[in-house]
């Protein structure tokens, strides 16, 4: 009876380990740590691993990527991102190398890591969202390259917007229009807390170099869509501002709606806006200004950079911040798309 092959599956069976890891040593990758590559090889020595004669033709390679989503109990957050394009965007950087892109909720389960289920993981995309420090190290045991998208993380490979210089930008904007005549808030998010006061701060800066009043008494933060005709419209009209700058594009259309809703002229009596150029936005009469952070580019240089590191064997560290464009609309000045 002829004995049985012994393939890479076997050899990361008896390590505990990734095919993916076993596969890049038996191709001679540098990426792997030297002593993980010699337990490797050692290992494949023992039970007797022999290559194949003839290797599968490059054209019909097929890559696996995880692509990681948010977790949240809140349907508001999945506006602020289209995953068609994220995905279409992350084979473009592959440049023509064929995908097997699996979506996954980042909720801390680590079962899709199991050998018989998922076989071998080549790279891992962490979109909008962090993997916890259990999943991290599971990961790097088997050297599985990660990136994050829009999120910085300084022990990590990543690719974020500077949403700092962004809120920086749009409050500039607004002072064009209101000079010192402006009384400007800033309306945040709970659920992303952390994202939210560094938007906020990034308009502190600019005001604070104005010497215009602004610090946390002209910030309101909601959970909930509803609190802004509710809570947040009061609120404005109390303290009479005319300046909002919105956490997104999601609350900067509730306020806008909300408004006009009550005979708000805008941008005459009250400007506004928005943050991430939503594809929510074409749901209005009026185009709100806003800011891009174009998911594509995310995407696009994140698979550039996994194609970089799975095949061409390159050892490169990937720790970028995008800029944040300004997209002019119709809520922030009367002839704002002039401006």
């Amino acid at each position: 009876m002829a004995k049985k092959r012994v393939t890479v599956y076997d050899i990361a069976e008896h390590l505990d380990i990734s095919p993916s890891t076993v596969s890049r040593v038996l191709n001679k990758s540098s990426l792997i740590s030297s002593e993980r590559s010699e337990e490797i090889l050692r290992v494949a020595k023992e039970l007797g691993y022999t290559p194949r004669s003839i290797k599968k033709h490059a054209s019909r390679a097929i890559l696996n990527i995880y692509l990681f989503l948010p977790t949240t109990d809140s349907h508001v957050t999945h506006f602020f991102y289209n995953i068609s394009e994220l995905i279409e965007s992350i084979h473009q950087g592959f440049q023509g190398v064929r995908l097997n892109i699996s979506t996954k909720i980042n909720d801390g389960k680590l079962d899709f890591l199991s050998i018989k289920k998922t076989g071998q993981i080549d790279g891992c995309i962490f979109a909008f969202t962090t993997p916890d420090n259990l999943l991290i190290q599971s990961l790097k045991k088997r050297d599985i390259p990660v990136v994050l998208l829009n999120r910085k993380n300084d022990s990590m490979n990543c690719l974020y917007y500077d949403t700092h210089q962004g809120m920086f930008l749009m409050a500039k904007k607004m002072y064009g229009r209101w000079g010192s005549a402006i009384r400007p808030c800033y309306i945040g998010f709970a659920e992303l807390r952390e994202l939210s006061y560094n938007r906020f701060l990034g308009a502190k800066e600019f005001f604070q170099d104005k010497r215009v009043s602004f610090d946390d008494s002209h910030a309101y933060e909601i959970s909930l869509f509803e609190e802004i005709a509710s809570s947040v419209l009061p609120w404005i009209t109390k303290n009479k501002f005319n300046a909002v700058l919105a956490f997104n594009d999601y609350i900067a259309i509730g306020l806008y709606s909300a408004l006009i809703s009550r005979g708000f002229k805008i941008p005459e009596d009250l400007s506004i806006t928005g943050f991430d150029n939503s594809p929510l936005l074409t749901l209005l009469d009026k185009k709100i200004d806003t800011c891009s952070l174009s998911v594509y580019e995310l995407g696009k240089q994140a698979g550039k950079w996994l194609y970089t590191v799975i095949v061409k064997k390159e050892v490169e560290v990937l720790h970028k911040k995008l800029s944040v464009e300004y997209i002019p609309g119709d809520t922030l000045t009367v002839n704002s798309t002039e401006s």
